[in-house]
């Protein structure tokens, strides 16, 4: 009975290993799609994006880092965005409120999708924040961020020039 059990619960784990549901999207893959609403109204589809660089950041208020990265990204937005970078800032807070005021005190330039539900996050296995995927144009994942620090502006900066370069 007992050698049954761990058979069945070993299939079970090898099933939810192979389904992908236990891990993030990685490089390599395709960018899953998603449709979410702007903090002005709008609805923005990510496929929709296709031809041009994304960088979609998932932050919530709450995160220290995340107040570091975006103005930061919003410089790298200013830079690029006529050669072809597109920047998709997914917010996760509850709170749709706490977003806009973030976003308008920071002077935030580029969209930033509600996910509220965390629809998106999950779609994504957002474990930790920020997290930043950068997908080249034709919407294969390129690179994966998690945390932000003092090394990554280079980084971001040298990826971006090489994708848009593509």
């Amino acid at each position: 009975m007992r050698k049954s059990g761990r058979v069945v619960g070993l299939a079970l784990i090898a099933l939810f290993i192979a389904s992908g549901w236990a891990r993030a999207a990685g490089i390599g893959e395709k960018a899953p799609d998603f449709t979410g609403k702007t903090l002005s109204g709008k609805n923005i589809k990510l496929s929709e994006l296709r031809g041009r660089m994304v960088l979609i950041n998932f932050w919530g208020t709450w995160c220290a880092p995340c107040k570091e990265e975006l103005p930061y990204f919003n410089r790298l937005y200013g830079k690029y965005k006529g050669v072809g970078l597109e920047i998709l800032a997914v917010n996760v807070d509850k709170v749709v409120s706490q977003a806009a005021a973030m976003s308008g005190a920071l002077g935030l330039t580029f969209p930033t999708v509600l996910d509220p539900s965390g629809d998106v996050s999950d779609l994504y296995r957002i474990r930790n924040m920020p997290t930043t995927y950068v997908v080249g144009r034709d919407g294969v994942i390129r690179f994966v961020h998690w945390g932000f620090g003092p090394a990554d502006p280079p980084r971001y900066e040298s990826e971006i020039k090489s994708l848009l370069k593509e």
